[in-house]
């Protein structure tokens, strides 16, 4: 029996994997799908669900197909490497082929041994909308490491799991789950780690600005899937999520703050660092730093700093003057977008004869 094996974190499986997962195995000729979810983490991530959760929502969102969920890397704990735990499968369950997303075929060089994981089992692609033509990819990696790579018809819908968990950490609901997938997210009160801070956020946010503090979530954990920035999923919500908390709460409350920051437009994100201490909880510094710096840049930032000041530069909720082009110049390519805002925003504020804060000069001058 030729088997179809698809592994992930799953946190949460939403519709797009079953239909992959539907189609791979009608034009694979696979009468079985073995799903094999990622174990638990040793150091938990807030809003990454437990092995338990993640397998009962497999359950449910894979439903009326032949599956069976093999928990070999929960069992195994560790060296959870591709190269080690498929050879395993084969011996287990014979005819295999390994399924992979289109995103992930374009970083299969940067894995643990991809050569040894080509010797096991044919690799399916499923390509995704939004990406570039795969069989590029799959000449290059054919060249370089050999094995059978097969590009199933198929095409993906541009679904990430990592922005369907922001949605519902924002306690959205998102249309890319099924019903069923929902009802036992409810019903277990299961992605409400950060529900306190969205309801409190609400009450310091008109409206507008709040829907722009879940736009900037959006854009930045888009970005940082995309183009696989490898930033923490957690400190990436919460610094955007919270980079516009001391917007419309000006007072100093005995902060100390720059001064030369005071009754300008950028004194928010020296405002927002610290209220986000205070009011949110937040200790670790690279979110502060990251909330501290979203609107002047600095010089030699760090990544999740460029992922914010980027994220809220480009949100979606901007449709004016250069920004939509802005955006997909880095969508594209993150760092171009992020040289290509920096000097936008220096040129625009030399043109209007408007102050130009010394951490902005500082960064145009490292950067540009």
């Amino acid at each position: 029996m030729k088997t179809l094996v698809f592994g992930g974190a799953f946190d949460p499986p939403h519709k797009e994997h079953v239909n992959i997962c539907i189609n791979a195995m009608k034009e694979l000729g696979c009468e079985r799908l073995v799903i094999v979810p990622t174990m638990d983490p040793p150091h938990k991530n807030k809003g990454f669900l437990s092995f338990k959760d993640r397998c009962c929502l497999i359950e449910k969102a894979f439903d009326g197909i032949n599956f069976l969920i093999d928990d070999i890397e929960n069992v195994r704990g560790k060296d959870n490497y591709t190269c080690r735990v498929l050879p395993i499968l084969k011996e287990k369950y014979g005819d295999i082929v390994f399924l992979i997303g289109g995103d992930s075929f374009e970083y299969f060089d940067t894995w643990y041994h991809p050569e040894l994981i080509t010797e096991i089992a044919p690799i399916a692609v499923c390509g995704r909308e939004g990406f570039d033509d795969l069989n590029l990819t799959k000449n290059k990696m054919t060249e370089k490491f050999g094995g059978d790579f097969i590009i199933i018809d198929y095409k993906g819908k541009d679904i990430s799991s990592s922005m369907i968990k922001a949605k519902l950490l924002m306690q959205e609901n998102p249309k890319e789950l099924q019903e069923s997938v929902l009802d036992y997210i409810h019903e277990n009160h299961l992605y409400e780690d950060y529900k306190w801070m969205v309801d409190k956020l609400m009450t310091y946010q008109s409206d507008d600005l709040f829907n722009h503090s879940k736009f900037v979530v959006k854009r930045s954990v888009d970005f940082n899937s995309k183009h696989n920035l490898k930033q923490n999923f957690t400190k990436v919500f919460l610094a955007a999520l919270l980079h516009d908390n001391a917007k419309q709460r000006p007072s100093l409350d005995g902060f100390n703050v720059p001064e030369d920051a005071v009754g300008t437009k950028v004194l928010h994100q020296f405002l927002g660092a610290e209220k986000a201490r205070r009011d949110f909880g937040i200790e670790d510094e690279e979110i502060l730093s990251a909330i501290r710096h979203h609107t002047t840049a600095k010089e030699n930032m760090t990544m999740l700093e460029k992922l914010i000041y980027t994220g809220d530069s480009l949100s979606d909720d901007r449709e004016y003057g250069e920004i939509p082009k802005l955006r997909e110049i880095a969508i594209k390519d993150f760092n171009e977008g992020f040289l290509a805002i920096l000097k936008h925003t220096y040129d625009k504020l030399i043109a209007e004869g408007r102050p130009i804060y010394p951490l902005t000069l500082e960064a145009v001058k490292y950067y540009l």
